[in-house]
């Protein structure tokens, strides 16, 4: 008796569960537990117990400390997942590791489940994660999870399947403004930009940059293989697989409206601008701009349309090549329809919209139009397609153009009241506002038309929308990933340098060709053409640049002139693509600005790479310089201070950008 009551005493001694956890709250919906450090937010995982509860990030937080498998995921089965609600408060996870082989569900939460799981306002940066199956930055598997306002940015992602920048497999839930900037992603199938496999889940307002690769089948710059549904979504980044391989999706068995890409795809079989195969899915108001490489199958809008696969009021205009069924629009209509769509032929190269027709309809190579056709309103319009400012082809609104000045873009891309196109309504918008007062402006706003109504007058009734959208910031929208070209080769030609109009490419970027002895650059080849029109990231022309490094500093320059001011666009970094080969010597690479310290690439093999690779550079790298007053971009291989002995090798050059995000 004795006994028994000292152990009584003993357990009353003991202390209760705490009502406050972690940093403060209780897990209710009304005082969620709040995180401050990583060692909280590492002990949720630790905490099973508590993944039905609500969380709020109070704080920024880094989990670099926590490498391998020490960070201890949240959810991890069907039976043991989160289940609760992760509010980011807009805050940041930076560094967030996770690598084991054998893992799947792996990301930040390695599963969620059930409608009332949630994780809103949340960013990653720089998250790395290497797993096996379900593998994600943020969540590996999620079943009926909503995600609203997330993003990752210069993620490292890889695994064997179902492998997304942000979600691994999402199943039956809703994902809405989500992101992801940069980074890379890659696998063996059903790889994407933002989702491996989305599958029944509806994506909305949701964007995606950055390099995905496959080994297998199913990549896609946003999707990897989707059976839901996707609306008003974009993809940029550069897509690369086996089958299936699609700038925004690989395969769509689902639906995707007013969507598009500008991605540029390459493959073996199925291989399109928007869509790799469009495997009984459905495809309306969307559009490509990227450019296409495949062997079977290749199209600009779609590798292969299947039965019982819909596509309408879509177009395409980036170059098309292939060996077999290849078409400016769709390399094999195989019993599916496509109606009321159109391509460039020019930019193209294809006449023919589709390179093979089985059964289907709607191949018709009449509907293909010249790069004048393609930017003028009253081609679309004829064709019955829906757009800003009329009603005759009905009241959706799905479309708008700047007519005579570029292609149709969708509606929802436009940020009302941004007049100057930076995805963002702020004092500048004011002012062109203020401009048109009172005026009779009939242009679309994106053409700097201030009637935003469009009821002839520029009134209150406009400026009521105008302030409805006061510093607004639309960085999610595809708009807002714009860039200014600082140089993508297309302008330089092979005419006799007394010709007027000659632009030949070497005289533009200033080599060692005259000083050998210490530059070992050569740019251009010896031959016409000049610029490189095999090996290109995008549209017809590249810049080959052969670099020695041995004893010697490798240095091509091109003068901007007048300078550039690279602050007026709110320029977040520059951008550029290159190709190396495996043979190619060790060197490190550089850019360099206004003759001021270089900036290094981190991969001191990045010559030896064989594949497209995108080199994103934060302007605050290059310190000391006037961002105000560029004069100057240079490419350089080795060290100019006492050069040590090195080797030589062949690289190649394309699209250097000034970006307002990093793509």
């Amino acid at each position: 008796m004795a006994c028994l009551l000292s152990l009584a005493v003993c357990l009353l001694c003991l202390p209760a569960k705490a009502d406050s956890d972690y940093g403060g709250g209780t897990g209710r919906p009304g005082d969620p537990y709040l995180i401050y450090t990583a060692e909280q937010m590492n002990e949720i995982g630790a905490n099973s117990e508590d993944w039905d509860k609500h969380f709020k990030l109070m704080a920024d937080i880094d989990l670099g400390a926590y490498t391998g498998i020490s960070f201890k995921i949240i959810g991890s089965s069907s039976d043991s997942a989160f289940r609760g609600v992760f509010d980011g408060n807009g805050k940041e996870i930076t560094n967030f590791r996770y690598s084991s082989a054998n893992k799947s569900n792996a990301g930040l939460f390695g599963y969620l489940k059930g409608p009332s799981a949630e994780i809103r306002n949340l960013g990653l940066v720089n998250p790395r994660v290497a797993a096996d199956t379900y593998v994600g930055s943020l969540v590996g598997y999620a079943y009926e999870g909503v995600f609203t306002n997330c993003y990752a940015k210069g993620n490292r992602i890889s695994g064997k399947e179902s492998v997304g920048g942000l979600i691994g497999f999402a199943r039956d839930g809703r994902i809405t403004s989500c992101r992801v900037e940069g980074g890379s992603v890659s696998g063996n199938e059903e790889v994407g930009g933002l989702i491996g496999r989305n599958s029944g889940g509806t994506i909305t307002n949701s964007s995606a940059t950055g390099m995905i690769s496959a080994d297998e089948n199913d990549v896609g710059g946003l999707i990897g293989a989707n059976s839901g549904t996707v609306t008003n979504c974009f993809a940029a980044g550069a897509v690369l697989g086996d089958r299936d391989v699609g700038g925004l999706v690989g395969d769509n068995s689902g639906s995707i409206a007013n969507s598009c890409s500008r991605g540029d795809a390459s493959g073996e079989y199925s291989v399109g601008g928007l869509v790799g195969g469009n495997n009984g899915g459905t495809i309306s108001n969307c559009y490509a701009s990227g450019t296409v490489a495949g062997d079977r199958n290749a199209g600009g809008l779609a590798g292969t349309n299947n039965w019982p696969g819909r596509i309408a009021y879509c177009y395409s205009t980036g170059g098309v090549t292939g060996t077999t069924y290849v078409g400016g629009l769709v390399g094999s209509n195989s019993e599916g329809l496509v109606s009321t769509s159109l391509w460039d032929i020019q930019t193209s190269g294809r006449s023919n919209m589709c390179g093979r027709q089985d059964q289907g309809i709607g191949c018709y190579d009449s509907n293909g139009k010249i790069t004048a056709e393609m930017q003028t309103e009253s081609t679309f319009l004829d064709a019955g397609w829906d757009f800003v400012a009329e009603s005759v082809n009905g009241t959706e609104d799905f479309w708008s153009i700047c007519d005579g000045m570029d292609y149709p873009k969708l509606a929802s891309q436009f940020l009302i009241g941004d007049f100057n196109g930076d995805s963002k309504v702020d004092f500048v918008d004011f002012a062109v506002f203020a401009e048109r007062w009172l005026s009779d402006d009939s242009n679309f706003f994106w053409c700097r038309g201030a009637d935003l109504t469009n009821d002839g007058i520029v009134d209150f009734i406009d400026l009521k929308e105008f302030v409805e959208n006061w510093l607004a910031d639309d960085i999610g929208s595809p708009a807002a990933i714009g860039c200014v070209i600082i140089d993508d080769f297309e302008s330089y030609n092979n005419l006799d340098p007394n010709d007027p109009e000659s632009n030949r490419i070497f005289d533009k970027w200033f080599d060692g060709y005259d000083n050998p002895a210490t530059n070992g650059s050569v740019i251009g080849h010896s031959y016409p053409p000049y610029a490189e029109r095999i090996i290109v990231h995008g549209d017809m022309q590249s810049m080959p640049y052969s670099y020695n490094t041995f004893f010697k500093f490798s240095k091509a320059e091109r003068s901007l002139s007048p300078p550039q001011d690279w602050t007026e666009e709110s320029a977040g970094g520059l951008f550029l693509w290159f190709c190396g080969d495996k043979v190619n010597a060790p060197a490190p690479m550089s850019v360099v600005i206004n003759d001021s310290t270089p900036v290094y690439h981190d991969n001191p093999n990045a010559t030896k790479i064989d594949t497209w690779t995108g080199w994103a550079i934060d302007l605050q790298a290059f310190t000391g310089v006037d961002l105000t007053n560029i004069n100057s971009i240079a490419i350089c291989f080795g060290y100019e201070n006492n050069p040590p002995a090195g080797g030589s090798g062949r690289m190649f050059f394309d699209d250097i950008r000034l970006c307002r995000l990093l793509p």
